[in-house]
């Protein structure tokens, strides 16, 4: 039985295994139904993680006006963007009021992510002083004068003395090197990635063999 079960992830790994010799149908229908279970395991997920609670606590709230109010927001902003399937101009504007509240909390959140969470840390390291080695004094002068690089690499400007711009165009050719490394770091980690998983998939596909065949 568990063999029989395992003949339908060997079958659809080997129909995305087909993408190799071009866009086949077969990719296609794994494609289609790799969206179709990730829309449907969506939609359950926010019918009972985040509609069905929001629903319960509003005829909770039924008695206190002021709650209630709060607690319904939500599901006039989500009735406005209904107004958009319409398709009719006098009314699908509204759509408009929620999609801006949304991509505006989305854009701080994205903002107030990479000051707190990237840029900020990045500086804290840059600027701090590790004494404790040789190699730990090599490592915050090398990631200093990378991080100054790479900076001035993103210039726009010239300065009006020929020199210091001279001076100013050369670190920015090393800070485009720093970057070059930087990105054949994060693909090389990428492709490593993916290997193991195609690793992983080829070895449970050779096991499953190895089970039919009792080998």
């Amino acid at each position: 039985m568990d063999i029989a079960l395992s003949l339908i992830p060997i079958l659809l790994t080997l129909l995305v295994f087909s993408r190799i010799v071009g866009d086949t149908p077969a990719f296609r229908f794994v494609q289609y139904l790799f969206v179709g279970v990730s829309l449907g395991y969506a939609v359950v997920v926010i019918y009972h993680q985040v509609l069905r609670p929001a629903v319960i606590d509003l005829l909770a709230a039924s008695g206190q006006p002021a709650l209630a109010t709060l607690r319904l927001i939500p599901f006039v902003l989500a009735a406005l963007l209904l107004t958009r399937v319409s398709g009719q101009q006098t009314s699908s504007w509204l759509a408009n009021i929620p999609l801006a509240l949304v991509f505006g909390v989305g854009a701080a959140l994205v903002v107030g992510g990479a000051l707190i969470g990237t840029i900020l840390p990045q500086v804290l390291d840059a600027t701090r002083q590790d004494l404790s080695s040789l190699a730990a004094v090599l490592g915050s002068v090398v990631l200093l004068i990378g991080s100054i690089v790479t900076l001035l690499s993103f210039t726009l400007t010239r300065s009006p003395d020929p020199n210091r711009q001279r001076w100013i165009d050369g670190a920015a050719r090393v800070g485009r090197w720093v970057l070059l490394l930087a990105f054949g770091f994060f693909l090389a980690g990428s492709i490593s990635s993916y290997l193991a998983a195609l690793n992983e998939r080829l070895l449970f596909i050779v096991e499953w063999v190895r089970a039919v065949l009792g080998a």
